[in-house]
């Protein structure tokens, strides 16, 4: 018959205390660093295994047969790489053995444990199921099969539970040891376990440091401690960075839309003054018969009309009114320095009539009517 059983933690002192001081001793002459794996090799509850003869079968372990069982497996058994088709052992590849054993509760169940010592060149295989190999008796009851009693205990295989599917369901790993030549008293033996034991220990075993020290021994750690103010004050930089960026980048975002703003509006204005210039012809005309300006304003306004651009759109007519104001005061100087004439028109103020002797007496083109238009000759 052949149960199955997988792996779970177990502590490493627990280990080591069920492993005899004298027997160790022998193991490290050969085997310096000996490797001890603890497995479960049953437990109280159903499980499956294979009968030689009769195939896959389910039964019943009560805690009785469990501590038959641990009481049946010696000292010295011998650990094999998987099952054979029957339970002899003769022609078989050991593995290593049985070097101590106890029962013990795991979750509420009575349990058989044996600690196994691995051989070296068999130290690499992942090794993380076993299953026993023994003579027992079966008994029905209205439940169905139960272990009424256990022979003789031939062996242990070992396996790898991707391969080997557990016959007790709730069967855990229990965990791994190493010894070593110095360190803590275990029993009447010196086992050492150096700093780098114990971190290629914790490492293979996938082993955190929270699985071994609460959050208080943790935390008084100086270099837990340094690394966790490191990360603070390099997340709280990290905050002002980001958040000095996105202020930089807001504002600049801010700038760039009212240099938009600013440009769109001075487009729009420019393109409203436009329009409103190319109403100044109509206006210009009223204006000349409101203000009735004489031919002479007319036309030294229409030559310097390029110079008026409104302020504003909206203010045209009003702008327009002031320039032409400014104009007619301008051509008023102009012609009061040439001894021109100025008509009277719109109320704007007007010179006498040309004195003729002035302007016989000087031979300038500016007062000569024949040479200029803006001389009239009535």
């Amino acid at each position: 018959m052949k149960i199955r059983a997988s792996l779970r933690y177990m502590a490493a002192n627990e280990i080591a205390s069920m492993i005899d001081p004298a027997r160790l001793r022998e193991i490290k002459l050969q085997d310096p660093k000996p490797v001890f794996k603890a497995f479960v090799v049953g437990h109280e509850g159903e499980a499956s295994g294979y009968m030689v003869g009769v195939g896959n079968i389910v039964k019943r372990w009560f805690r009785s047969a469990i501590e038959i069982l641990s009481s049946k497996i010696s000292v010295g058994l011998q650990l094999f790489h998987g099952h054979s088709d029957t339970n002899e052992t003769e022609g078989r590849q050991t593995v290593g053995e049985v070097v101590g054993k106890k029962v013990m509760r795991i979750q509420n169940r009575v349990a058989a444990v044996v600690a196994c010592y691995i051989f070296p060149s068999f130290r690499h295989l992942p090794f993380d199921v076993a299953s026993i190999e023994a003579e027992v008796d079966l008994e029905e009851s209205k439940d169905g099969l139960y272990v009424a009693e256990v022979g003789k205990v031939t062996a242990i295989a070992l396996g790898n539970s991707a391969i080997n599917k557990p016959g007790f369901p709730g069967a855990t790993l229990l965990g791994q040891l190493q010894a070593f030549a110095k360190s803590k008293n275990i029993g009447d033996d010196d086992m050492g376990l150096s700093i780098e034991d114990v971190r290629s220990f914790l490492k293979t075993e996938q082993v955190k440091p929270s699985d071994v020290f609460g959050m208080d021994e943790l935390a008084a750690d100086p270099a837990v401690k340094g690394l966790a103010e490191d990360r603070v004050k390099e997340r709280v930089a990290g905050e002002w960075r980001g958040r000095k960026e996105a202020e930089e980048k807001l504002e600049k975002e801010r700038a760039e839309r009212k240099e938009r703003e600013a440009a769109l509006l001075l487009e729009n204005r420019g393109l409203k003054v436009a329009n409103a210039k190319t109403q100044v012809g109509p206006l210009f005309e009223k204006a000349k018969v409101e203000r009735k300006l004489t031919d002479q304003q007319t036309q030294f306004i229409t030559t310097r009309m390029e110079r008026f651009t409104p302020k504003e759109a909206d203010s045209l007519e009003k702008d327009f009114a002031a320039y032409l104001d400014s104009e007619v005061d301008e051509y008023g100087k102009i012609a009061k320095v040439f001894g021109v004439g100025v008509e009277k028109g719109n109320g704007k103020p007007a010179g006498g009539e040309p004195d003729e002797s002035k302007a016989a007496a000087t031979d300038s083109p500016y007062t000569d009517p024949a040479r200029n238009p803006m001389i009239k000759v009535g």
